[in-house]
């Protein structure tokens, strides 16, 4: 019996040693140092992310001018390539990081590619679809008038947050994808990103089969599986309220490409350059038509592709074909 108390006692005071011993780690880990000394190590601070933002334009606008200009932001000093359908663009950001660039567009759907690079050869890049269809300003002016008919006051908070909104969705968008689903009076269409958008069909809709001649046809005539590129106003809930639709092919997959480097050593035919920041050796070749531009703060001034000399920083916009990088535009961006 005595025993059994003796051990009763001592198991007792482990239980309690441990118990106070939990109570004391407790208070430590809640205290007020050790919870700012916690935030401090979780959040180090972030470095900065080397990326194009654009102002203007955005993703799937309509233009119904044939050239847009394109506003954004990135690293400051980065050398930037805007490459369209049938034309490049180069321009250098500024010390804050600012760029603006015009570029030409050609009918229907222009797949852009921006490509910014440093001076060590770093590069970030984004695309941007942009559809021109002069066609399209009817559509918008109708939108204008519609808008204007109905427009409040804005000298109060609410009034000017209102203007704002109208604004947005007055700005014409279009959606691009594979037809999944038809019912009356709306269309349901999936992307090339998998994501499901939805058609509210107008009244006026206008309906278009593109080919080697466009032909107009009935609303009826758009079947599951054809790709479309429907066009009109987003409603506040995301649904396109959709004035126009044409009936086309997918997209094809953008090959272009943007490369920073440097010449060693000139060909006549072909150059041999280094990539700027791998210093990996690069062949380049002229496209057929290709152009070619010494650029300096003022302009651009085009020269012959055997004037390019030994040590001359250029950027390329084309395609690889191989290990060959065929160059449709070469901007000597700089010149010892």
């Amino acid at each position: 019996m005595r025993k059994e108390v003796i051990f009763a006692i001592a198991a007792g005071g482990v239980l309690g040693l441990i118990i106070a011993f939990g109570v004391w780690r407790a208070n430590v880990a809640f205290s007020p140092s050790n919870r700012s000394a916690s935030k401090t190590q979780a959040s180090p601070t972030p470095k900065p992310e080397f990326a194009i933002t654009l102002a203007k334009a955005s993703d799937g606008d309509i233009l119904t001018e044939s050239s847009v200009t394109l506003s954004g932001i990135t690293k400051s000093n980065t050398f930037v390539m805007v490459s369209g359908e049938d034309e490049d663009v180069y321009v250098r950001a500024d010390a804050k990081g600012s760029f603006e660039a015009t570029i030409d567009l050609s009918g229907g759907t222009n797949q852009i590619v921006l490509t910014a690079f440093d001076e060590k050869g770093s590069e970030t890049s984004m695309r941007l679809l942009l559809v021109y269809s002069s066609e399209f300003e009817k559509y918008i002016q109708d939108n204008q008038s519609s808008q204007e008919s109905t427009d409040t006051a804005t000298d109060s908070v609410r009034g000017r947050v209102e203007q704002k909104v109208k604004e947005a969705l007055s700005s014409p968008k279009a959606f691009l994808g594979t037809v999944t689903d038809i019912s009356e009076g709306t269309l349901q269409i999936k992307t090339a990103e998998g994501e499901i958008k939805q058609l509210s069909i107008a009244s006026d809709i206008s309906v278009i089969k593109t080919g080697k001649t466009n032909k107009e046809v009935k609303l009826t005539d758009v079947a599951i599986g054809d790709f479309i590129i429907a066009m009109g106003f987003k409603n506040g809930n995301g649904v396109l309220d959709t004035k126009r639709i044409l009936i086309s092919s997918p997209l094809p997959e953008v090959t272009r490409r943007a490369v920073f480097a440097k010449v060693f050593k000139n060909n006549k035919k072909d150059i041999l350059t280094q990539m700027v920041k791998t210093d990996e050796d690069q062949k380049i070749v002229p496209a057929k038509d290709a152009l070619i531009f010494l650029s300096s703060q003022e302009k651009n001034t085009k020269i012959k592709f055997a004037d390019l000399k030994e040590n001359d920083l250029i950027l390329g916009s084309g395609e690889f074909s191989d290990s060959t990088f065929e160059a449709r535009t070469i901007f000597v961006v700089a010149r010892p």
